[in-house]
Formats: structure tokens, C-alpha cells, sequence
């Protein structure tokens, strides 16, 4: 366990998450009894295991569907949004009593070092990153259309600049990069790409640094050249794997 993350207060912890903390020597040795660290293994396995059950419910079943394509570009920006904020509901639901809802306020943002929201004008809670939320969900179902699906460039391009679309609105307090590769894979998908949510490098710290200079590499770079590679790269190594 460590003190690096935010402390989550008992008041918003789901009761079958706490009901184990308090078996800890955190709550019965060291007196810890009003918050568990976000970091904290328990935390760390139902947030696993709420990622599993999304990975099972938005993504693993599209992979026996067809006119997955034509079924995103016809939805309206209320349909994307609203399952965005049910795969926020599934990730935390062993953890947060409270999710599904786009964050309140600018002050709680946990993106990255501090000023890094300044960097990528993340914007305030409440309406704006609602506005925001609704304006990527259009701007999906317009370029979806044009996307050449036969040029895994212009697929990665595409893919690249709705991720960071996601992870620069930071809709959510917590669970935004998490989505946003799972909307990526998603519309992988519905390209005709296989999903590379697995490939994320969570636990091997140079992959992820990696992926964190790709992210960063967005500012000033509409078209997102650094992170379309990590993409494309993540996108190759899978379809090798199947291969």
C-alpha cells in the first residue's frame, strides 16, 4: 500500500468494500478508520474486477456482432453519453457508492502533475465538461463516416484523437483513461481492428511512461502523431498475436 493516491472517505465507499477494509491492520492497528487509500490493494482488485465485468459487457460482445460500424455512426451524442457514464457505473461499482455522474467542479480533477490540467484545458466540472462530453460524442459520429477503415493510419489517426478527446475532457474523478482505451477499442472494433484495452502497460513503468509522453505529445498536435503510433503499434502487436 501506498499514500500517493487520494484518500477515498468511508461515506463513499461502497459497504462490501469497507466492510473488508476494516479486517485490515490499516483500520484495526494503524486507526485509519475514516478513508482507505485509493491505492490500497482492496481498492486495486475491484477496480480490477469491475474492469473485467465492462471489458465483458461493452467490448467482449461485440466481437460476434456485425454493422457494429453503421450502428456508431447512426447514434446521437445522448446514446454515447449515456453508456459512458454506464461503464463508469460498472468500473466503480465495487468501489464508490456514488459514479456514473461527470464530475461537479474543477477542483476535482486527478489528471496527471499539477498544471497539467492548465497544459491540456481540461475543462471545469459541471455544465462544460458535460458540453465538452456531448461535443466528442458528435464529433465521433461525424468522423466515424469518413474514417477508410482499410488504412491503418487513418484508423490510428482516428482512434488517437477520440482518446484524447476523452482523457483531455477528464470527464469522471477517477476511471478516465480506463474508458477512454475502452471507447478506443470499441470503435477498433467497429472498424474491423481488434481491441488492445489488454495491452495496456498498467504495471510495466516504461510502457507506460510511453504511453503518458504520447498523451502529453497531443498538446499542440491536433492530429495526435505520438499517441496514433502507440496505437498503431499496440493495434500490429495484437493482430501478430492472432496471427
Amino acid at each position: 500500500m501506498t499514500d500517493q493516491r487520494p484518500e477515498i472517505h468511508k461515506d463513499d465507499v461502497v459497504p462490501s468494500l469497507w466492510k473488508r477494509y476494516k479486517s485490515t491492520n490499516e483500520y484495526k492497528v494503524d486507526h485509519r478508520t475514516h478513508s482507505i487509500n485509493s491505492a490500497h490493494s482492496l481498492v486495486k482488485t475491484a477496480e480490477k474486477h469491475g474492469l473485467n465485468k465492462l471489458v465483458i459487457q461493452f467490448i467482449g460482445q461485440l466481437k460476434n456482432r456485425t454493422n457494429i460500424r453503421e450502428e456508431y455512426e447512426q447514434r446521437d451524442r445522448y446514446q454515447w453519453v449515456d453508456e459512458w457514464m454506464s461503464m463508469h457505473t460498472l468500473l466503480f461499482k465495487y468501489v464508490y457508492k456514488h459514479r456514473g455522474a461527470t464530475r461537479r467542479t474543477g477542483h476535482d480533477v486527478r489528471f496527471g502533475s499539477p498544471g497539467d490540467e492548465e497544459l491540456h484545458r481540461i475543462p471545469l466540472g459541471g455544465s462544460p465538461t458535460y458540453v465538452a462530453l456531448n461535443e466528442l460524442a458528435d464529433t465521433i459520429g461525424y468522423q466515424l463516416k469518413y474514417v477508410n477503415q482499410n488504412d491503418i493510419d487513418d484508423v490510428c489517426g482516428f482512434l488517437a484523437r477520440i482518446h484524447y478527446g476523452m482523457i483531455r475532457i477528464h470527464p469522471f474523478g477517477d476511471g478516465n483513461g480506463r474508458l477512454a482505451r475502452a471507447v478506443t477499442d470499441q470503435l477498433a472494433i467497429s472498424l474491423g481492428y481488434p481491441p488492445v484495452i489488454a495491452a495496456f502497460p498498467r504495471l510495466n513503468i516504461f510502457e507506460k511512461e510511453m504511453y503518458h509522453t504520447a498523451i502529453t505529445n497531443c498538446i499542440g498536435d491536433t492530429q495526435c502523431a505520438s499517441l496514433r503510433t502507440w496505437i498503431k503499434n499496440k493495434i500490429e502487436s495484437s493482430i501478430y498475436d492472432i496471427a
